[in-house]
């Protein structure tokens, strides 16, 4: 059976700087892995409830980055290969259970602190892409004020 081939919408922007591409499979726009945030997006997807490739195609519509179908159903859970373990060259923490009311709240400041660094290095990011984006849009109004002229 012949791979459906869907055409890209008129329209359609796709990133270069990027490495963005048109799926011509599953009909959205793809972009490479790395630039994905899938964290994000796996905790979005698992809330949704629907249909991965459903799901896929609504995100990429509203601007999200999503990666291709194939990669992104090797992130579900279950759909992993088995991973060639790498042996470490550091030390391995002990994996001990707090069993003291000072450790577990030394745990929790512990977990608290990674998420809020997570949680600020996102808002960074969305800072800096944000900013890029409104240069760009100031570029393009006066480029079109130009043209208009």
């Amino acid at each position: 059976m012949a791979t459906p081939v869907i055409p890209m919408p008129e329209g359609t922007v796709l990133r270069s700087d990027i490495g963005q591409s048109w799926n011509t499979q599953h009909g959205y726009v793809q972009t490479p892995s790395k630039h994905c945030d899938r964290p994000a997006l796996m905790s979005s997807f698992q809330a949704s409830g629907q249909e991965s490739l459903t799901w896929l195609r609504g995100q990429s519509q509203d601007g999200v980055l999503v990666p291709p179908y194939a990669t992104f159903r090797t992130w579900l859970p279950g759909n992993k290969p088995s991973p060639v373990q790498k042996p470490s060259t550091t030390p391995a923490q002990a994996a001990t259970i707090p069993n003291s009311p000072e450790a577990i709240k030394a745990e929790i400041a512990r977990l608290q602190g990674a998420y809020k660094t997570s949680l600020q290095s996102k808002v960074d990011s969305l800072k800096a892409k944000i900013e890029a984006m409104q240069e760009e849009l100031v570029a393009a109004e006066l480029e079109l004020e130009e043209l208009s002229a």
